[in-house]
């Protein structure tokens, strides 16, 4: 294609408003080339027609990662005023972009960047890919653009805006963003504290899981770049798959905590497992030998999608069988990754041109992942009042049991409990002082009379429960296995006695009211 014939091409983009956003990609005309040269190369080869224009219809993504891709576009001024613009491409994960400016035959380079490049080297402050350009009142430019990335899919979305407009488009999206994550890192933090203060790994996996997944996005919109790797370019590059291996990982751990697939699941939690060590040894892959990683990535795209799709099959299944334990966490979570996985196809539908543009102020996907979280504490709230009360129940019960040991403790200082009798005979013909009984154990067919000051325990044959009939009052069964001597009870506690040898002794609940009631007529 001549410069002529593109020129009479009518896909110019109409200037004429400073406070409007221009969408770039409707008046586009792509090439590819599998090999890299340069902008003038490339403008050469399109003018004398070596170069096919690829099939395109203003959508800004291409799934062919395997060839650079060459954007020509004009821009008419129809300002009354000189201008300056700010042409963003807003896929921050491009290792090579480049904006040139044609002249007749010859493609002057503007700008060059791209990940592969440290970040102080581009013409923008930015975490997209900006390019400043002066346009003069009622002139027309060519511009071509690179967009290079192998082993992946490219998108290359652009827009154009007055210098005024974008700054301040720019710097709305930054205190929008900026409250964004601080929120979520002071979800991170809070839930990370409870999981911690109540020994309960949901809520740290929880927070690891709200962690993976904000890198996942910051890195995803170019943050990392900017404020984290920035100087090294090249870890930059693979940054982008590991967070969203990490990602994937914390929120697998995450479902099989939340859901306790280790019992409702045992053995699709098997299988998930197995995922989770196939995830790991990526991630552990990608670190070794990331550039080896990166080279097979596209050959090992089904067997990771087959994985993910897995994995949201077994948290749906995951959700469906644990509603009769928890329906409002099951509806919940349900809601909650829904409204997130629908913005990510509404995002890619929308770059790929096949829905009308998002009109939000912030990246949908922001608005997903924020709705996700905020229904996921939902429900992590209802969870942690549920623990709070269970655990204010028990403190309760607790209390009660140390006041009735307490007011046991009081009156058998003041009034002595005495026995109907004093001593026990065992078969063995040994005779056992009952007030020298600490407790008394069984094992099968066989009591253990634990005596104090005596090391090993007197043993005799016969059962726990025709024992417990011939003894006084102050011995209480605690267990199945367990009977004590209340005199010899230094603290009770809601699931344990301790001896004053220092024994501590299970109480099961079967036994649990038993002990406080007799602790009561004591």
């Amino acid at each position: 294609m001549s410069l002529n014939a593109f020129q009479v091409n009518e896909q110019i983009v109409q200037f004429s408003d400073m406070d409007r956003a221009y969408k770039v990609n409707d008046f586009v005309s792509v090439y590819q080339t599998p090999d890299t040269i340069s902008a003038q190369e490339a403008w050469r080869r399109i003018q004398a027609g070596i170069l096919e224009e690829v099939p395109y219809q203003g959508n800004p993504g291409m799934t062919n990662s395997d060839v650079a891709y060459w954007l020509v576009f004009q821009v008419y001024n129809s300002l009354t005023d000189n201008a300056q613009f700010y042409l963003e491409l807003s896929y921050p994960q491009l290792d090579a972009v480049s904006l040139s400016e044609i002249h007749g035959e010859s493609a002057k380079l503007l700008f060059a960047t791209g990940d592969k490049f440290k970040f102080s080297q581009r013409s923008v402050d930015n975490r997209n890919f900006v390019f400043p350009i002066s346009i003069s009142s009622k002139e027309q430019k060519t511009f071509l653009l690179n967009a290079d990335k192998r082993n992946s899919a490219v998108r290359f979305p652009l827009r154009l805006y007055s210098q005024s407009h974008f700054l301040e488009t720019a710097n709305r999206e930054q205190i929008y963003l900026s409250v964004y994550y601080i929120f979520l890192a002071v979800l991170v933090i809070s839930s990370l504290m409870v999981g911690l203060g109540l020994s309960n790994k949901v809520f740290v996996w929880y927070a690891v899981s709200v962690f993976c997944y904000g890198l996942w996005l910051f890195t995803w919109q170019g943050f990392s770049y900017q404020y984290i790797t920035s100087n090294w370019p090249e870890f930059n590059r693979h940054f982008l798959p590991f967070c969203s291996q990490i990602a994937i990982m914390s929120l697998l751990i995450f479902v099989q905590s939340f859901f306790e697939t280790k019992n409702t699941l045992p053995a699709f939690n098997r299988i998930m497992n197995g995922v989770l060590l196939l995830f790991v040894l990526g991630t552990v892959v990608w670190v070794i030998i990331p550039n080896t990683y990166v080279a097979f990535a596209p050959r090992l795209f089904a067997l990771r999608y087959f994985c993910v799709g897995l994995i949201l099959v077994f948290s749906v299944t995951a959700a469906i069988k644990y509603r009769k334990q928890g329906m409002n966490r099951s509806v919940i979570f349900a809601i909650s990754y829904a409204l997130f996985f629908i913005t990510i196809v509404g995002k890619i539908l929308d770059e790929y041109g096949l829905i009308t543009e998002f009109n939000f102020v912030v990246d949908p996907i922001l608005i997903g992942n924020l709705m996700q979280v905020t229904g996921l504490s939902v429900a992590m709230m209802i969870m942690l009042i549920k623990v709070l009360r269970e655990k204010e129940l028990l403190k309760t019960t607790n209390m009660e049991l140390a006041r009735s040991l307490e007011q046991t403790k009081r009156e058998a200082s003041e009034e002595p409990l005495v026995p109907k009798f004093e001593y026990l005979t065992l078969k063995s013909k040994a005779v056992i002082n009952l007030a020298d009984i600490e407790y008394i154990s069984s094992d099968g067919g066989y009591c253990e009379f634990h005596i104090r000051n005596k090391e090993h325990p007197e043993i005799d044959r016969r059962s726990l429960t025709s024992l417990e009939a011939d003894l006084p009052e102050y011995f209480v069964r605690i267990h199945r296995s367990t009977i004590i001597n209340l005199n010899h009870a230094r603290q009770v506690k809601s699931s344990a006695v301790v001896l004053t040898s220092g024994v501590k002794l299970v109480v099961s609940r079967t036994y649990k009211e038993a002990l406080l009631e007799a602790a009561g007529k004591s």
